[in-house]
């Protein structure tokens, strides 16, 4: 027979709820000062101006604009594409960037193209970008000023898709861009990527060529296919360095390259053949 439960004794011995905190006060303004650099190098630990540039870039092909989500800590952005087939996802933290400051907790979106745009005239110098007054303020090398205004955006950032990867390889940034021109050459729409005998295979095919690349050494083995357009646009995110390569077969690939602390993703959902 079951012992009855006193909901008096359960609640006695339940825990104490901690005591309630006021909300964090909302962002009035941040400032980060990014490294400027044109290259990296493999260890992928430097975050700089041509990395969030490429990170706007690709931001902007799959939506109008880019909402930063802001805290003491540093930054995050996520953005889906309008056809919901590929998500960017970065994380910012406060220790990859030359200085930090975050008053409050918040986010500002903007148009990403308008930010593009001031991102492409700073080249390889450094930057720095700051909020303030309802504007995102981006300062190359401590000279010029390019504005872009404040727009209203959801609170709430692109869900992390579940993904489940069964092969992996770190490619190389450059080898990895040249296969995705090798096919674009050819007129292909598609690449299917294996992971087999220890090695990842970029292959694609059109209706009389076909191309094949040996990426990097992999480990597991899977099998997808994804949209050539949708990895030319990821492929943006990725500046020098290496690519960590994760998919299985017909999942969603996970492109990612690291900073440190923090990392640079997208996610692609698989073509089904």
């Amino acid at each position: 027979m079951e012992t009855p439960v006193n909901p008096v004794n359960e609640a006695e011995a339940a825990p104490t709820p901690p005591p309630e905190t006021a909300p964090a006060p909302l962002l009035t303004k941040f400032r980060a000062v990014i490294q400027g650099g044109s290259k990296r190098g493999n260890n992928n630990a430097i975050f700089t101006t041509n990395d969030l540039r490429g990170l706007v870039e690709v931001a902007a092909t799959f939506s109008d604009k880019i909402t930063f989500f802001v805290d003491a800590d540093g930054v995050k952005v996520r953005v889906l594409d309008s056809a919901k087939i590929a998500l960017l996802d970065a994380m910012l933290p406060r220790s990859v960037f030359v200085a930090f400051d975050a008053d409050g907790v918040g986010h500002v979106a903007v148009d990403a193209k308008s930010l593009l745009v001031a991102l492409r005239r700073a080249k390889s110098k450094g930057a720095e970008l700051k909020y303030e007054d309802g504007q995102l303020v981006l300062t190359i090398a401590g000279v010029r000023s390019f504005r872009v205004r404040a727009l209203e955006a959801s609170v709430e950032a692109a869900p992390q898709p579940k993904v489940n990867h069964t092969a992996s390889a770190i490619v190389d940034a450059d080898l990895f861009k040249e296969a995705l021109v090798d096919a674009r050459v050819m007129k292909a729409d598609a690449v299917k990527l294996l992971a087999e005998n220890g090695v990842l295979l970029f292959r694609a095919v059109n209706e009389t060529k076909e191309v094949e690349v040996k990426l990097a050494p992999a480990e597991g083995e899977a099998a997808s296919t994804y949209a050539l357009d949708y990895l030319m646009k990821a492929a943006k995110a990725f500046g020098d360095g290496v690519v960590e390569v994760k998919f299985g077969n017909n999942t969603p690939l996970e492109l990612a390259t690291a900073f440190n602390e923090g990392y640079v993703k997208v996610f692609i959902a698989p073509r089904v053949e």
